[in-house]
């Protein structure tokens, strides 16, 4: 039997700890806590505005890929990135756990929003 120092078992059981959060991940249904509207994420380096537009003020930017919650969307400036492109804008909560804050009622460019469609299905028109 291999004896074991106490910081190294205590580091392993955190990252045991850690790990079967991680699994669960993703497997909500509901919003993040604190939002409403349609659960889903939105991928990292992306900015958070205050209207449905590239020229529109930045909240905010995504560190990495960040769950949120989608209220409804709207029609706004046309983009295209990464060969991708459309004009849904979605408004909503984002919670950017890494830097520990909340941005409530920014728009998201639908090309970041990990939602399969623009406009998502079920999703209303704001």
């Amino acid at each position: 039997m291999t004896k074991r120092s106490r910081p190294a078992a205590a580091a392993g059981l955190a990252l045991g700890a850690a790990l079967s959060l991680l699994g669960t991940a993703g497997t909500a249904e509901a919003a993040p806590a604190g939002t409403n509207g349609h659960a889903t994420t939105v991928q990292a380096h992306s900015n958070l505005r205050d209207a449905p537009r590239t020229n529109s003020r930045i909240w905010g930017t995504t560190t990495k890929v960040t769950e949120a919650g989608v209220e409804c969307y709207t029609r706004g400036q046309r983009v295209t990135a990464g060969g991708y492109t459309t004009d849904v804008w979605y408004l909503g909560t984002v919670i950017d756990y890494d830097i520990g804050h909340i941005y409530n009622n920014v728009w998201m460019w639908g090309g970041n929003v990990n939602v399969g469609a623009d406009p998502a299905p079920g999703i209303p028109a704001c």
